[in-house]
């Protein structure tokens, strides 16, 4: 009997245990069931709520291709007549902060909206920017001709070509007027780069020389296009490869050129005065327009002499020497403009750097060298040189550079090696009409903004075989000694934290530099990353 009692209080245990066993699995299985469910309309409610915002953006840029610019406050009531269908329409919330980013909306046509919807307990939402500024502006680097990389830079930001593109692994450079190459890494990019090419793509793998990427026989860098084959070759990571389906708006220079013109000179645009004078040349409305401005003939005079100018804009003029010096002290123009009727110098040898805020306009060449801090907008109608300088923001402020004929960028910070990956040293934009060329093998920029050439098809760039934009750079540091550049390459050639040559693109440009920006007469969209909070 005590066996057979024992017998049964072991079976009864048993089936207790599984029968508990049982109702936590069938628990758990319901649970999951209901969380998968719940998971599953969550990432539904995420998707058509992004679906809503994306559709919505879609039929926007469609709208806003209709119109016609004429005034700013005739947009806004443009605008008025589709936003909010819009808004019923995909059940989202178009907010304007326009107001908030301090956007002057009687002057200019930048808008700035957040786009959102709800999904569950959160919001997906997405800024986007109404601009009548050009397309260059959208990338990180780019050109309508070809674009080319040789060696380590980093690029965070989409890549325009126009025509080809080309990848090396090799950086090009420049010294006592002797040329080298230098085998070091094939460029990075992060992972939601585009690479966007209209024409083809090519890359050379330099192999330390065995097929080289570069000949120099002829004192220039000469490609060896049997050594590049037809894709795409980055280090580590590199970006998505397409073709760009925008309409690309371009520059006007010159009329944008005569725009600043005249509004530096008190005109606004639009108005009557503004459009019987726009299709003169820039000289003639200089001559016209010169009374408009209080005139100084050496730029020494500017720091103590602003206070004495009240609301009119500042021209440098003279008839002895047409070469101006800015290469001391603070120039703070506030909201005027400064107008160069000659070359500008700016710069200085000196520990203590040159600020400058305000927008200039310089009718011949600019040269930028030495320690200099600027918070500007800057057109020039020649050519630009920046060599040997330490540039950086005044403030934490950007500068925004156009320049008409070639730009050459070489020596910037020169052979510093304490790299800051996660900090620019440089915040603007670069943009030529032209060609442009840089250099970072024993120099090092990081730089926030962007880098544009827009190309001229019948020179090529200086030392080189091709038209567009040429970007130089090492990974690793560079030392110089007894006349001799010494490389360091990294221990790993993936460590992008060690290429000397940075960029960031900032979309906050088409916000902060206001009316210094170049007018274009189309609207185009500008779509910030979506985020979910």
């Amino acid at each position: 009997m005590n066996d057979k009692g024992y017998s049964l209080v072991v079976t009864l245990l048993i089936i207790t245990i599984f029968f508990i066993l049982g109702l936590t699995i069938l628990s758990a299985s319901i649970y999951q069931a209901k969380f998968t469910e719940v998971r599953v309309q969550d990432v539904e409610s995420l998707h058509e709520a992004t679906q809503a915002i994306e559709e919505t953006i879609a039929e926007m840029k469609v709208e806003i291709e209709k119109l016609e610019l004429s005034t700013p406050l005739q947009l806004d009531a443009d605008l008025a007549t589709f936003l909010p269908a819009l808004q019923e329409k995909y059940k989202i919330t178009i907010q304007d902060i326009t107001n908030d980013k301090q956007i002057n909306r009687t002057k200019l046509f930048t808008r700035v909206y957040i786009i959102s919807k709800s999904s569950g307990a959160k919001t997906v939402s997405r800024q986007v920017i109404l601009t009548n500024t050009p397309s260059f502006l959208k990338y990180a680097i780019g050109s309508n001709e070809d674009v080319t990389l040789n060696g380590g830079a980093y690029i965070d930001g989409n890549i325009y070509a126009g025509k080809d593109f080309y990848v090396t692994n090799v950086a090009n450079y420049i010294d006592n007027s002797q040329k080298y190459i230098e085998q070091t890494s094939f460029p990075t990019t992060s992972e939601t780069s585009i690479l966007f090419v209209n024409g083809s793509h090519y890359s050379c793998d330099n192999k330390n020389g065995a097929d080289a990427c570069y000949d120099i026989r002829n004192n220039r860098f000469e490609r060896v296009l049997s050594n590049y084959s037809n894709d795409v070759h980055f280090q580590s990571q590199g970006p998505s490869v397409q073709k760009e389906q925008d309409e690309f708006i371009d520059v006007d220079f010159d009329w944008t050129f005569k725009d600043k013109l005249l509004n530096a000179a008190g005109i606004e645009t639009f108005s009557q005065q503004y459009e019987a004078n726009i299709d003169k040349s820039s000289e003639q409305l200089l001559n016209e327009f010169k009374k408009q401005f209080t005139i100084f003939d050496n730029a020494h005079s500017l720091e103590s002499g602003l206070s004495e100018t009240s609301n009119q804009s500042i021209l440098l003029e003279s008839n002895e020497l047409p070469s101006f010096f800015i290469d001391s002290g603070e120039i703070n123009l506030k909201d005027k403009w400064l107008v160069v009727n000659g070359d500008l110098f700016l710069g200085n040898s000196v520990n203590k750097p040159v600020k400058v805020r305000g927008n200039i306009l310089v009718f011949g060449n600019l040269t930028i060298s030495g320690n200099v801090q600027l918070d500007s907008t800057i057109y020039v109608l020649n050519r630009t040189f920046i060599y040997n300088a330490n540039i950086s923001g005044w403030d934490d402020k950007q500068v925004v550079l156009l320049s008409k004929g070639p730009l050459e960028i070489a020596r910037i910070n020169e052979f510093n090696n304490s790299f800051s990956f996660d900090k620019s040293n440089l915040k603007g934009y670069f943009y030529t009409d032209s060609n442009a060329v840089l250099y970072t093998v024993g120099s090092y920029i990081n730089i926030k903004g962007g880098l544009f050439a827009r190309g001229n098809e019948n020179e090529t760039v200086t030392d080189a075989d091709t038209s567009g934009l040429v970007i130089n750079t090492y990974r690793g540091s560079a030392t110089k000694q007894n006349g001799t550049i010494s490389f360091t390459p990294p221990s790993s050639l993936d460590k992008k934290e060690q290429a000397r040559f940075v960029i960031r693109h900032d979309k906050s440009v088409f916000i902060d530099r206001g009316l210094g920006l170049p007018f274009v007469k189309k609207l185009d969209v500008i779509v910030d990353k979506l985020t979910v909070k």
